[in-house]
Parts: structure tokens; sequence; C-alpha cells
């Protein structure tokens, strides 16, 4: 781990609620490509995290701050947004209806899918890395569950619902 790696774990673990932070290598990255699950819903976040140069794994417990954009949508076969999750301060946009599919997701009222639908899992921000200068294509990603488990074993933390894991992924920009 070099000096930049190190400012940006000193970044994430001084963020509120983070519990634990590691840097992933090889054999880890190889590790949640094999556990990927196919099924219902996209997760193109861990994709985008996986295809970065670094990538930091955080664990969390419920005092982290909100994500600063959904991380789910319900999108078409063309990619056009038919639903959301409503994260939180977050409401639907004044120009559409919408319809309430429990309290934090919408679908946009009128929408009409071009072929199937499922839901998609995106990359989503991560403020505090993206300010720092030298690192550059910064984005985060819940991992699926089997991948979760693994990167809890791997770092010795217990299965507990206390805890959640955030993989972050990013480049750094040459001087």
């Amino acid at each position: 781990m070099d000096a930049i790696d190190e400012d940006a774990v000193r970044t994430v673990r001084g963020l509120t609620g983070v519990q634990r932070v590691e840097s992933l290598g090889p054999t880890e990255r190889e590790a949640l490509r094999a556990r990927g699950t196919p099924g219902s819903a996209e997760n193109r976040g861990i994709a985008e995290v996986l295809s970065r140069s670094r990538i930091l794994c955080l664990f969390k417990d419920v005092r982290f701050r909100p994500p600063p954009e959904p991380t789910l949508l319900l999108v078409d076969d063309s990619g056009a947004v038919l639903g959301r999750e409503l994260v939180a301060g977050d409401r639907p946009p004044a120009d559409r209806r919408v319809a309430y599919l429990g309290k934090d997701f919408v679908l946009y009222a009128g929408a009409r899918p071009r072929g199937a639908y499922h839901f998609l899992l995106p990359a989503v921000r991560f403020p505090e890395l993206e300010a720092m200068s030298r690192l550059v294509r910064v984005v985060s990603a819940s991992p699926d569950t089997p991948q979760d488990e693994y990167l809890r074993a791997r770092f010795g933390v217990p299965p507990s619902p206390e805890f959640a894991s955030v993989l972050v992924g990013y480049d750094v920009r040459n001087p």
C-alpha cells in the first residue's frame, strides 16, 4: 500500500460509522468475481468497482451516512429508469407522477418499459474520496450476499445485521 492508499484508508476510517477498512488484492478480487450472483437484480456497481485499479472494503454500522444517490433502480432493456429508491432527504421528481412501492421506492406513473425490466444496483458516488485530488473514477457499491459473506470471513467480521460491507474502487491520477 502506497501513501495515496494510506490517505484513502485514513479518510474512510475517519468517517462516522466505519468500523473497519481493508485494502483488497488480486485474490480477493477473483473471489468476489466468482461469488457474484446472477438473479433478479443486476449488480452493476460491483462490476464497476472491480474494474478500478484499487479497491477498499469498509464495514459500516447504522451511524454511517446515507448514500448520496439511489442504490436501487428499476430499469428496462433500453436503460430507461422506471422507478427508484428514495434515499434519506430525497423526494420524487416534482415533474413526475409516482406510485409508492413501500415507503422508500417510487415507480414513475405512465412509464412504458421497452422490453423486459429488472432491478439494477448502480455504482454510487463516494464523495469523501472524490474530494482527494489524486483519486479519479471513484465509485462504491454493496456486494451481493455471497460476496459479503466471503468478505466477512476473509477479514474476521462476524455475521451480524449490525454491520454491512461496502466496496469502494478508484484509480490514481498521474502527477
